[in-house]
C-alpha cells in the first residue's frame, strides 16, 4: 500500500532553491512520517513545542527579569508606605540622596582598550539612567540631592582658566571640550525632563541640589585647582551653602578644599572661603529660618526683585549688636552634608548593612574590617582629620544628622563626642555609591524622610524623631551579566544536543527507507491472472511489456526515443549510431559513455540551431549528498538563528527603551 500526497510540487530546473525548501518544510510539517495529514493543532504543536522554540522562550523570560523585573521589584521595595511610620496625618517632605554617581571615563580604566571601554561607558549609563528613571517614577522624591564625585576625571581635564597643571601628561589632551560633554552626559541622565519626571506629567515642583564636589571632581586638599574649581562652581554652584528643606536646615560644605587645611605647601585660597562660611553659618541659619517662616507666615513676598526706591544709605546699613540680640533666632534641625565623612576612631564598626565585610559579631564596639579605613593616598582621604571634624561640629552647631559619600558602601555611625543637637552625638550615614563600577555588587541610594511641624516661631511641635530614613539596594547588575553567560552557554548546548539527535534521526530514516523501498502502487488483478497465466519462457517480455503500458508508473526512455524523428530536409541531421560502424561513422554518438548519457537528456535538447543540429548546453551541477557535518552546521545555523535571533532583538529592543 502507498500513501499519495494531497499537494503536487515542481521540479523545474527554474524553481528556486528558497522555495523547494519551504515546501519541503511545509510538507514536513502537513504531513506526518506515514504521509497522513495532520490536524491544525498537530501543525501548530509540531512548529512550536520544539528546542529552539523552548530556548528562546527561556531567553525572553531571562530578558525581561534582567532588564525590568529586577529593577522594578528592587524600586518597589522601598516605596515610602513600606517603611514609614509617621502618624495618619503627617504630610512629610521626601528626600532621595544621591552619592558618587562618578561617570565612567577614560580616567576610570585608564588601559582598558576599545571597544571594551565603549561597552563599559554604554553599561553603567544605562545602569544609572534607568535607575534613576524608575527613582523619580515610583518613588517621586520632592527633592535630590547628590553627594560630590560627579565625574571621575573631572580634576584631571583641562579648563581655559589660567593656572591650572596637568597632573599626567596623558590627560593633556582632555581638554575643556571635553569636560563640557561629560557635563552634557550628566545632564542627560538626571537633568533631562523624561528623567526628572519619571516620564510622567510634571505634577509638583521638584528641587534638585548637586553643588557638593568631591574629590573627582576637585581633587583633594592642596591637589585642589582653582581654576578646575571655578569651572566645576560655574556650572553647579557654590559648594559651600545653606538648603530649607521640610522644615529643616541642610548645611553643605566644600569638605576636598577645607583639608587642605594644615596641609602643607597649601594656599589659603583653597580653605578660606570655606572657613570663612563655617564663621557664620550659624548666622546664616538663623537667617535662613526667619525668610522660611515669614514665607509660611505670607509676609515676604515671593516676587523676586521687588520694584520700589531705596535709598543708597539703607543698602549699606548693618543691624548693630543690639539690634541682632533682639533678633530671634528660630533654628531647625541641622543636617550636614559632606563629600568627605568625618573622623571616627580606628574600626569603628559601620553596622549590618555595610556589603563588603558584614559585621563578625553583633554589637561589637571594634571591627577593622567591618570599618571605613582611616587612610589616604592621591588625591583622596577617607576621612576628614579630627581637628577639621571638631571645627565643622562646633561652628554649625546643632547638628543631629550627617550624610557623606566617598566610600561607595553603607557606613552608619554614631559620633557621641562632636557638638550635637541636645547633645545627643551625631548619627552619620555613609550612602552607597548609585553605580555599579564603584566596588560594590549592589548599588543603592538614601530615602530621607522629613517631618518637623512648628508653630510660628519655629519652635518644633513634635517631640519624637523629626527624621527617618531607609536604604534602597538596586540590581546586582554583575550578577544579571553571568546569569546572561550561563543562559547563553545553556543555550548553545541544547541547540546543539538537539541538532546531534535531529540529524542522527534523519540519517537513520533515510537509511531505512533506502534499504526498504516500497511500491509506488498495487498490481490490478487483471496483470495479476495474466502473469499467472503467461509460459514461463515469456515472463520477462510479458513484464516489460506490461511495465512499460502501466499508466501508473514511470519507464526509462529507450535510445529510439531519445533519437529526434524530424530532421532538415536537406539531411544534416545526426547520424544515427549503428552497432560496428567505424569511429568516422559515430561522430557524435559516444555509446553508454556516462558523460554522453548526461548530455543526452531531453531537456538537454530542447534547442536546436538553424540546420536542425541540437544545441549542447552545459547540464546543471549533479548535487553532492550533504556530509554528516555540513547538516550539523546547517541545522544547528537554522536552529541559533530562530531561537538567538528574536532573542537579540529583544535585547537590543529592551536597552534602546530604558
Amino acid at each position: 500500500m502507498s500513501y499519495q500526497y494531497a499537494t503536487s510540487y515542481s521540479t523545474s530546473k527554474d524553481e528556486k532553491p528558497l522555495t523547494k525548501m519551504w515546501q519541503r518544510l511545509v510538507r514536513q510539517s502537513q504531513y506526518d512520517a506515514k504521509g497522513k495529514p495532520r490536524t491544525r493543532l498537530a501543525i501548530l504543536r509540531r512548529r512550536l513545542l520544539t528546542i529552539p522554540t523552548a530556548v528562546f522562550l527561556l531567553c525572553f523570560f531571562v530578558l525581561l527579569w534582567g532588564e525590568r523585573s529586577s529593577f522594578s521589584s528592587s524600586i518597589d521595595a522601598c516605596k515610602w508606605d513600606k517603611w514609614e511610620t509617621w502618624p495618619s496625618d503627617a504630610q512629610p517632605h521626601r528626600i532621595a540622596l544621591i552619592a558618587d554617581p562618578q561617570l565612567v571615563d577614560p580616567h576610570t580604566y585608564p588601559g582598558r582598550p576599545w571597544p571594551l571601554s565603549s561597552l563599559t561607558i554604554a553599561a553603567t549609563d544605562k545602569y544609572i539612567k534607568r535607575s534613576y528613571y524608575l527613582l523619580q517614577r515610583q518613588i517621586d522624591p520632592d527633592t535630590t540631592l547628590f553627594l560630590g564625585d560627579l565625574f571621575d576625571g573631572g580634576r584631571e581635564w583641562s579648563t581655559h582658566f589660567e593656572g591650572f597643571q596637568a597632573s599626567e601628561k596623558q590627560w593633556k589632551k582632555y581638554g575643556d571640550k571635553y569636560w563640557l560633554n561629560e557635563y552634557n552626559r550628566f545632564g542627560k541622565i538626571f537633568f533631562a525632563q523624561d528623567q526628572v519626571t519619571g516620564g510622567l506629567p510634571a505634577h509638583k515642583v521638584k528641587k534638585f541640589v548637586a553643588s557638593l564636589p568631591g574629590n573627582h571632581d576637585l581633587g583633594f586638599g592642596n591637589g585642589v585647582q582653582v581654576p578646575v574649581r571655578n569651572r566645576y562652581q560655574a556650572y553647579f554652584g557654590e559648594g559651600d551653602r545653606i538648603d530649607i528643606v521640610g522644615n529643616h536646615t541642610f548645611v553643605s560644605i566644600d569638605a576636598v578644599s577645607l583639608s587642605a587645611m594644615g596641609q602643607p605647601d597649601s594656599s589659603p585660597e583653597l580653605w578660606n572661603s570655606t572657613m570663612q562660611f563655617l564663621d557664620n553659618a550659624q548666622h546664616l541659619k538663623h537667617k535662613a529660618v526667619r525668610a522660611e517662616l515669614n514665607e509660611h507666615q505670607g509676609l515676604i513676598s515671593h516676587k523676586r526683585w521687588a520694584h520700589e526706591v531705596t535709598s543708597p544709605l539703607d543698602l549699606g546699613r548693618q543691624s548693630t549688636k543690639e539690634e541682632l540680640a533682639k533678633e530671634l533666632k528660630p533654628e531647625f534641625p541641622t543636617i550636614l552634608l559632606s563629600h568627605v565623612p568625618l573622623y571616627r576612631p580606628e574600626g569603628t564598626p559601620c553596622g549590618p548593612l555595610r556589603e563588603k565585610f558584614p559585621p563578625t559579631k553583633p554589637d561589637l564596639k571594634h571591627d577593622k574590617p567591618n570599618a571605613i579605613r582611616i587612610a589616604g593616598g592621591y588625591q583622596y582621604q577617607n576621612v576628614l582629620t579630627q581637628e577639621l571634624s571638631t571645627t565643622v561640629a562646633e561652628k554649625i552647631g546643632n547638628i543631629g544628622h550627617a550624610f557623606s559619600g566617598d566610600d561607595h558602601d553603607y557606613c552608619e555611625v554614631l559620633h557621641p563626642d562632636y557638638a550635637s543637637r541636645h547633645n545627643r552625638g551625631i548619627r552619620e550615614i555613609t550612602v552607597k555609591s548609585i553605580s555599579w563600577a564603584m566596588g560594590v555588587r549592589k548599588p543603592g541610594f538614601q530615602l530621607v524622610s522629613l517631618w518637623n511641624p512648628v508653630d510660628t516661631n519655629g519652635e518644633s511641635l513634635r517631640d519624637g524623631p523629626t527624621l527617618q530614613t531607609h536604604l534602597c539596594l538596586l540590581p546586582d547588575q554583575l550578577s544579571i551579566f553571568i546569569r546572561y553567560g550561563i543562559l547563553a552557554a545553556f543555550s548553545i548546548i541544547a541547540l546543539a544536543m538537539n541538532t546531534l539527535v535531529q540529524v542522527r534521526n534523519e540519517e537513520a530514516a533515510a537509511s531505512l527507507t533506502a534499504t526498504h523501498t516500497l511500491p509506488t502502487s498495487e498490481p490490478s488483478k487483471s496483470t495479476s491472472k495474466s502473469r499467472s497465466r503467461a509460459p514461463s519462457g515469456a515472463t520477462n517480455s510479458m513484464s516489460s511489456s506490461e511495465h512499460s503500458n502501466s499508466n501508473s508508473t514511470l519507464s526509462a526512455r529507450t535510445n529510439n526515443a531519445r533519437t529526434r524523428s524530424v530532421s532538415p530536409a536537406m539531411g544534416y541531421g545526426l547520424p544515427t549510431a549503428r552497432p560496428g560502424a567505424s569511429l568516422i561513422e559515430k561522430a557524435g554518438y559516444y555509446g553508454n559513455n556516462p558523460e554522453y548519457q548526461m548530455y543526452n537528456k531531453e531537456e538537454v535538447f530542447d534547442e536546436s540551431d538553424d540546420w536542425g543540429n541540437p544545441i549542447f548546453r552545459k547540464p546543471p551541477r549533479p548535487k553532492v549528498p550533504k556530509t554528516f557535518r555540513r547538516k550539523l552546521v546547517d541545522r544547528f545555523g537554522r536552529d541559533f538563528a530562530w531561537a538567538g535571533g528574536p532573542a537579540f532583538v529583544l535585547y537590543y529592543w529592551l536597552l534602546t527603551r530604558g
